[in-house]
């Protein structure tokens, strides 16, 4: 738990300073800029809260020994406007089970199945201090689906992990 509480801090002091980038463009300047590993004193807590809309925790899964974290920003609030049609920001933090370290090597992707069933494209997810992140277009309300991949350089074994969010 007190991982998991240091954790949202570190992905909350990440966000401090970057605008969005949508995932499918190839420039990906200033997202996430503040480095999770900023040091004590530098960068607030609070500024994600202020560039965008709330971090929602979707859920914490577990496969083959990989733990997958996921949280969702609202790119339509607050002074953050999405790239190229992104309404929010996925972002997946990794760590093998039990050692509570992150593990930002390798690549991930997500799919995304819309309320009406339909799933969409591949969406890369880029590593950046710590974590994957890349940006979405959830225009529906209703609930999503999230299925993120990843293929990590720890130990190259493909893993699939599951998420849902109901848009209100």
């Amino acid at each position: 738990m007190k991982y998991t509480l240091v954790l949202l801090a570190m992905l909350l002091l990440a966000m401090g300073n970057g605008g969005a980038v949508s995932a499918a463009e190839s420039g990906h300047g200033g997202h996430g800029a503040e480095a999770m590993g900023t040091p004590a004193g530098r960068g607030g807590g609070h500024e994600a809260m202020q560039k965008g809309g709330a971090l929602i925790m979707l859920d914490t899964v577990t496969t083959d020994g990989i733990k997958a974290m996921a949280h969702l920003q609202d790119l339509r609030q607050g002074n953050s406007p999405g790239g190229k049609g992104a309404t929010h920001n996925l972002m997946v933090v990794f760590e093998e089970e039990g050692k509570g370290t992150a593990l930002a090597k390798g690549r991930a992707a997500v799919k995304v199945t819309a309320p009406d069933g339909r799933t969409g494209g591949t969406i890369a997810l880029n590593s950046k201090d710590g974590f994957f992140s890349g940006d979405l277009e959830l225009r529906q309300t209703g609930n999503y689906t999230f299925v993120v991949g990843a293929k990590l350089t720890d130990d190259d074994k493909a893993r699939q992990f599951s998420f849902t969010y109901e848009l209100k």
